[in-house]
């Protein structure tokens, strides 16, 4: 070899990869062999006796060889997911984001991306995407339940405050920090809208927030009774601001707290930590937070707000009043969120209350949970609910 020749080296290659494209209805999977060479491809309908068809034809073709299989992350690709794990492969999940700006195909078709899917996976390049338990999975369905019908009674909130505004009617709900607090909707009852229109739209809407009312607090007791036997959520409760629902919140997005290497690492995966902007010889510029889990910071912020505006003591308040003159409020509160996120993995990871924790306030919320947690509210079943939508109801007011 002369010396201006360079030793080629290969990197070591795993067995065979394969790379699946999971969508709704169908599934592409591009098989790898360990020279680098598309072994096989499938087209399988996304469904169980497809996905059990699927992993006995690899078995029988790769044999006691090690298989392993890459998904990108999704609602589909999840199911898909768990149910090859059951069947006892080697499944990775793909981090969306990250495989975003990875795949670099210019004709994107699903054989392609299979194909591109696999070579990561060999080539040791795939990014790979936390998957929590099957238990932790459970608890984030019911957190994720409770938290949408909380959005749609704030969306039939707003809708009757447009309607009251429409009717020159705003300065009078004012008055009322909940519109379906019990002064506001005895307020409500007195208010004669003009519009025949108007009105059976705001009957239809405290329609709708009576019953998104009525299961959201159904489903408060069923998280109680989850959250009430569970030593995390007694820890963060000991951080003032945390109540078992936000506790719950928290615990379903982030799993397994020892996944964190140390506190920053938790703090970014909250996004509650401002981006850096270096070039050259800038200086560095905050511009916003990192982007991370949505509902983590959701619930970091919550926790800040009632530290602020509520509990009013202890050192997180007196950062926030120690901030809030010199950069403002909205900085200042995402500075103390980034201080809570130190402080709950502080907390979760060893084990060990709050120290600032107020006793007696530490007590209310454990027995506002328990006596939450012994609350019971009947629930139709789902063969109830469907009989009910299949029977021919008759309109309020109608008359055969």
């Amino acid at each position: 070899m002369s010396a201006n020749e360079m030793p080629t080296t290969t990197s070591p290659r795993r067995g065979h990869c394969a790379g699946l494209d999971v969508h709704q209805k169908t599934c592409d999977v591009a098989l790898v062999d360990p020279e680098g060479k598309v072994a096989r491809r499938w087209h399988i309908k996304t469904c169980p006796q497809m996905l059990d068809q699927f992993a006995r034809e690899l078995r029988a073709l790769c044999g006691p060889a090690p298989v392993d299989l890459g998904l990108e992350a999704s609602t589909a690709g999840k199911a898909v997911f768990q149910h090859l794990r059951r069947l006892g492969l080697a499944v990775h999940m793909g981090h969306p984001r990250k495989l975003e700006a990875i795949l670099s195909s210019e004709t994107k078709t699903d054989r392609n991306d299979a194909e591109e899917l696999a070579r990561l996976l060999q080539s040791r390049h795939f990014p790979e995407a936390y998957v929590p338990s099957e238990e932790m999975e459970e608890l984030r369905g019911w957190v994720r339940i409770r938290a949408e019908q909380v959005e749609k009674l704030t969306r039939v909130k707003q809708q009757v405050h447009a309607l009251l505004v429409k009717h020159h009617l705003q300065h009078d709900a004012a008055r009322y920090s909940d519109i379906f607090g019990v002064q506001a909707l005895r307020w409500l009852k007195t208010v004669d809208l003009v519009s025949e229109a108007d009105k059976r739209q705001l009957q239809v809407l405290l329609e709708e927030g009576a019953l998104l009312a009525q299961q959201i607090a159904s489903l408060t007791s069923d998280l109680a009774r989850q959250a009430a036997p569970r030593k995390d959520v007694e820890l963060l409760q000991s951080i003032p601001g945390f109540d078992f629902v936000l506790a719950l919140n928290l615990i379903a997005e982030v799993g397994d707290i020892h996944r964190f290497r140390n506190r920053k690492k938790f703090a970014a995966y909250c996004g509650v930590v401002p981006k850096n902007k270096d070039s050259g010889g800038k200086v560095a510029e905050h511009a916003k937070v990192r982007h991370g889990n949505m509902r983590a910071k959701w619930a970091l912020e919550i926790a800040v707000q009632a530290n602020v505006l509520r509990v009013r003591q202890g050192r997180l308040f007196q950062m926030f009043q120690a901030l809030k003159a010199r950069v403002g409020v909205p900085k200042a509160m995402m500075a103390v969120a980034h201080r809570m996120a130190f402080v709950v993995y502080g907390v979760w990871k060893s084990g060990k209350p709050y120290e600032e924790r107020n006793p007696d306030a530490f007590e209310k919320k454990r027995e506002r949970l328990a006596q939450r947690a012994r609350t019971t509210v009947e629930f139709p079943s789902v063969a109830e609910l469907v009989e009910k939508m299949l029977s021919p109801a008759t309109p309020t007011g109608v008359t055969s």
